[in-house]
């Protein structure tokens, strides 16, 4: 199992939490954030389903979640500042069709939830570990993306979005089998995904001129 062969590409930070963001934690938890033993196939079902994996303050999730009224939208997060901002943010738009975890995502993936079931997984500017000894965190490796392809339906899309060049570069190296992946431009995409809303991050990263790289990924 991938979980035994990697070190977590995360290590828990105790950052400032807003008013705002502790009063959602406290008030909306229970509402949306999965609990340990809740069943998640149930809220996939047979719906179109979007994965958000470390979705910061959720400005993606959320907006994919108002725009795709019909869709299961589950978000990734281990930081509850996030959490928090996406919780109130869920609540102020009254959405119905969003669920967050709060875990390691790798785990999650291989122990509880079923092959073939998302359609889209974004992962959008995951820690570049940017020190040469602390590379093997990095999330996107090959063992990972072999997992992202199993739990991916036919057709499925994975997005993956880094400031870091670097970490671009070493991605794009990754042996994307033609039997298994397509690798697709951003015009192909959907017009919703084209025209995500530029998120806090991207902004930060664009006043300090770094790249916003991509690679797009289609399951065969």
């Amino acid at each position: 199992m991938l979980t035994e062969e990697r070190q977590k590409s995360f290590v828990l930070r105790r950052g400032r939490i807003t008013s705002n963001q502790k009063n959602a934690l406290d008030t909306l938890w229970d509402r949306y954030v999965l609990k340990e033993d809740e069943y998640v196939d149930s809220f996939l079902s047979d719906k179109h389903s979007v994965l958000d994996i470390g979705f910061g303050a959720g400005e993606t999730t959320t907006y994919l979640a108002k725009n795709m009224p019909n869709s299961s939208i589950l978000g990734a997060e281990v930081y509850l500042s996030g959490i928090g901002s996406t919780l109130s943010r869920s609540n102020e738009e009254k959405l119905t069709n969003i669920k967050i975890l709060n875990s390691d995502i790798v785990p999650f993936l291989e122990e509880k939830i079923s092959d073939c079931s998302f359609d889209l997984v974004l992962m959008f500017y995951p820690d570049p570990w940017p020190k040469r000894k602390h590379h093997k965190r990095r999330l996107f490796q090959e063992g990972f993306i072999n997992l992202i392809q199993r739990k991916l339906r036919k057709d499925g899309l994975f997005y993956f979005k880094t400031d870091w060049n670097h970490y671009y570069e070493e991605a794009k190296k990754l042996p994307f089998e033609k039997k298994k992946w397509k690798v697709l431009d951003e015009g192909q995409l959907d017009i919703l995904l084209q025209e995500l809303p530029e998120t806090s991050f991207e902004k930060k990263a664009l006043k300090a001129k770094r790249d916003l790289n991509k690679i797009i990924l289609q399951k065969i």
